[in-house]
């Protein structure tokens, strides 16, 4: 969601296609989908991809102005693997767009990275956070100075489990608090079979963290479904509710509220 309420939205089409579209009456309406597929050209003279997908959680805005898109790409076919993580972004409020460099490679220690969550820091730099299959098991973070170039080394952060599932991420601003939100699927345990490197953890007690020092430690965790819990995301709305939005087994998808994060 942009400053000025517009709603900004891309999707891809069959992992080979990228559209834009927007919307002023908060989603009632939308413009008609522009495809934005010849932005991730520019991606060819680094990483030959063959698939591409956006997101698949929120993007953001940075206090610029800036529309900062994360993407992941992968020279395979269905597997979707190898793969590589990057953001798109946007200077004119998504009339255009631009490939930034690739943030996460892959390689022997970083094992396809993929899908990928993005926040700015305090600073204005722009944080990754990105799942990937290496044998770690925990979130890999990766910051830019602007979202798109100069991404540093990629780091694990031990705090931050991976049993390799999606993840959300946000910003929560009240009362005096300035904290980023974490959400994803606290577990590295496996019911069945014996646990391996780099290979799926069972996806379950869906978690909130919270960091008070720009995600350098996450001292407060919150289990929001203990049983099986998979994809997530978070919000926080003008009232200061934080909303964490997941899918579980059985019942579909829930949405739990909880006040706070303190």
């Amino acid at each position: 969601a942009d400053r000025d309420g517009t709603i900004h939205m891309l999707f891809c089409l069959e992992y080979m296609r990228c559209f834009y579209q927007h919307s002023e009456d908060d989603g009632v309406t939308w413009s008609s989908p522009v495809e934005i597929t010849t932005t991730f050209e520019a991606f060819k003279k680094e990483y030959d991809w063959k698939v591409l997908a956006t997101g698949p959680n929120h993007s953001i805005q940075l206090r610029t102005g800036r529309l900062v898109v994360p993407v992941w790409l992968s020279t395979g076919g269905n597997a979707h693997r190898p793969s590589v993580t990057a953001t798109i972004y946007s200077d004119d409020q998504g009339k255009t767009w631009k490939a930034g460099n690739i943030a996460v490679p892959c390689t022997d220690e970083w094992i396809n990275p993929n899908e990928t969550v993005a926040i700015e820091l305090n600073d204005g730099r722009v944080m990754l956070n990105v799942r990937s299959e290496s044998k770690a098991h925990r979130r890999l973070v990766t910051i830019s100075p602007d979202g798109a170039t100069g991404w540093s080394t990629p780091k694990f952060d031990d705090a931050l489990l991976e049993p390799i599932c999606m993840a959300g991420i946000v910003r929560y601003r009240r009362d005096g608090e300035n904290l980023i939100l974490f959400s994803n699927p606290h577990n590295l345990d496996k019911a069945r079979g014996k646990p391996e490197p780099g290979r799926n953890r069972d996806r379950k007690n869906v978690s909130v963290k919270v960091s008070r020092d720009e995600g350098r430690t996450w001292p407060v965790n919150k289990t929001i479904e203990p049983g099986p819990s998979m994809y997530s995301d978070i919000a926080v709305t003008h009232g200061g509710t934080i909303m964490c939005f997941y899918g579980r087994s059985g019942d579909g998808s829930g949405l739990a509220h909880f006040a706070g994060g303190r």
